[in-house]
């Protein structure tokens, strides 16, 4: 009888992989769309890359693009399109709907935070909660916070200039980031800055953990696991990086319960001279919205929202300055023209706004971030309509001569199907940014429309809300080095400390020792 049993299931488990199999091959509604079959039949290709050769899809897609053309079925589901004059219909103007793809927000196993919302509704109104607190008259408002730090910043580099010692740059710029963005969004304040073997140890951890996304991507039970064992079981399990979010969590967690009693126990206070939001932190913004529903008011969600916040905003500006404190130091003609741009300035200090004038350091800025790629991960985009691909001129490739008219045309691509553009293909593409692994400032001044594909922030309804306090960090911190230390060279330091060989949300180097040099 058991026997009868496991053999019924597994024949109704063959014809069910075959038919499903047929139907994802022939029947289904993007069979007609370019690619590998296996990518076609199965989620396992994926993985393959995904893990088995670590962060590595993101540059397979770029290949098979090359031999299927601009458009690719690269999972059964998705479609990616190597076309960045097709960007502004899957990454949709604000306002247009435009769902995330659940599959993918996954692997951050943060559903609470904004960036990985998948629906529109929500997410719009996790946004309008947040966007005063990111505006940039509150960005200006908090600059001297980011002084303080650009400042302490200095002392440090100065500190190695004395001691006549390397500075590993990226670990600085790692524990800038983390400090300011922690101490901008919330009412307890970090110093990790002040600590460079912590920050190191922390920079090292984050991306350790991000290691493990794809991971999670793929096997989303394991992270639920872990979350409902013990926590004295769990937690020599997990690696040091969680143990840090952890951490972080725990902290966040205090700042609530504190902000949720004194909201009760003095609800009328003054807040007058807290600059153009009125308020302590992003908690406390966010606490007192009005378009959030209770429920998204817990703690949890907000717990959520804030490690992910504390996560983008570390990164990304931290990867950029690496990227171009490598690149001005790799090539002093580049240096050499940034400085004397600077040295022209009238103002001592100037403000970031001032900053922002200065065309060849806005073009350095520009280029950092598009060779830091922001998120590599695909983030796909959901469309509840009916979309047609037609190839402009900037597909890469451009469809065979082989096909027919009605092929070349257009592919449809029906309502609710998942479609991404990589930061790696738009930021590499050849039509638009020549020779494009090259760090050239002067493209970003020769052709103004380069910001039109400029995509580390992400693009539409979807952008990067921390926008405006990364690039105050940028300039800031570019403007301060450039000025203040007059002699800077790599040390034991080549291309491959900025590389991006993988993809784990971010761009991962060859190299993850960081950029390391000597001051004069």
């Amino acid at each position: 009888m058991v026997l009868q049993i496991i053999q019924t299931i597994g024949a109704v488990s063959l014809v069910y992989c075959v038919g499903e199999g047929l139907r994802r091959l022939y029947a289904h509604p993007l069979s007609h769309i370019p690619g590998p079959k296996l990518a076609a039949l199965t989620w396992w290709y994926e993985f393959y890359f995904d893990v088995i050769q670590p962060g590595r899809y993101i540059f397979k897609i770029q290949e098979l693009h090359q031999e299927y053309g601009p458009i690719l079925r690269i999972t059964p589901d998705e479609v990616h399109i190597n076309d960045v004059g097709f960007v502004d219909t899957v990454y949709a103007p604000s306002g247009a709907r435009r769902d995330k793809y659940d599959y993918q927000l996954r692997a951050l196993n943060m559903p609470g935070g904004v960036g990985t919302t998948a629906s529109h509704e929500i997410h719009r109104k996790r946004r309008e909660a947040l966007a005063p607190f990111f505006s940039r008259r509150n960005v200006v408002h908090l600059e001297p916070l980011i002084r303080e730090k650009v400042e302490q910043l200095c002392q440090l580099v100065a500190g190695h200039a004395e001691e006549k010692t390397p500075v590993n740059l990226s670990d600085l710029f790692w524990g800038f980031s983390n400090d300011v963005t922690n101490n901008f969004l919330f009412a307890h304040q970090s110093n990790i800055l002040a600590d460079e073997a912590k920050a190191a140890t922390s920079r090292q951890n984050s991306n350790q953990l991000l290691l493990g996304i794809h991971v999670n991507k793929h096997f989303p039970w394991l992270p639920r696991f872990m979350e409902s064992l013990p926590l004295v079981i769990s937690k020599p399990l997990m690696p040091p990086g969680l143990l840090d979010m952890l951490e972080l969590f725990n902290r966040v967690r205090n700042e609530l319960v504190g902000l949720m009693q004194s909201k009760q126990d003095s609800p009328s206070t003054d807040q007058g001279s807290l600059g153009p939001t009125g308020k302590t932190s992003v908690y406390d913004s966010v606490l007192d919205s009005k378009v959030l529903p209770p429920e998204e008011k817990s703690l949890r969600r907000l717990q959520e929202e804030g490690a992910l916040l504390v996560l983008a905003g570390t990164d990304s500006p931290a990867k950029s300055l690496s990227v171009i404190f490598y690149h001005l130091l790799a090539n002093p003609e580049i240096m050499k023209r940034l400085r004397t741009e600077l040295e022209n300035l009238d103002t001592p200090n100037p403000a970031w706004t001032e900053l922002e004038k200065l065309p060849y350091l806005s073009a350095v800025i520009e280029e950092g971030n598009r060779l830091s790629f922001g998120v590599t991960a695909r983030m796909a985009r959901i469309s509840s309509q009916y979309e047609i691909y037609v190839p402009s001129p900037y597909a890469n490739p451009m469809p065979p001569i082989s096909l027919t008219v009605e092929q070349r045309n257009h592919w449809a691509l029906p309502a609710g199907t998942p479609m991404s553009i990589s930061t790696l293909s738009a930021h590499t593409n050849p039509t638009i940014f020549p020779n494009p692994f090259a760090f050239n400032p002067d493209r970003w001044l020769e052709d103004k429309s380069l910001k039109n594909y400029q995509m580390a922030f992400s693009r539409g309804g979807r952008k990067c809300l921390g926008i405006e306090l990364a690039n105050a960090e940028l300039y800031l911190v570019v403007a301060a080095l450039v000025t203040k230390f007059d002699k800077l060279e790599l040390h034991e330091t080549d291309e491959n400390a900025v590389s991006f060989v993988g993809d784990f949300q971010v761009a991962m180097p060859k190299d993850p020792r960081g950029v390391r040099a000597l001051v004069g």
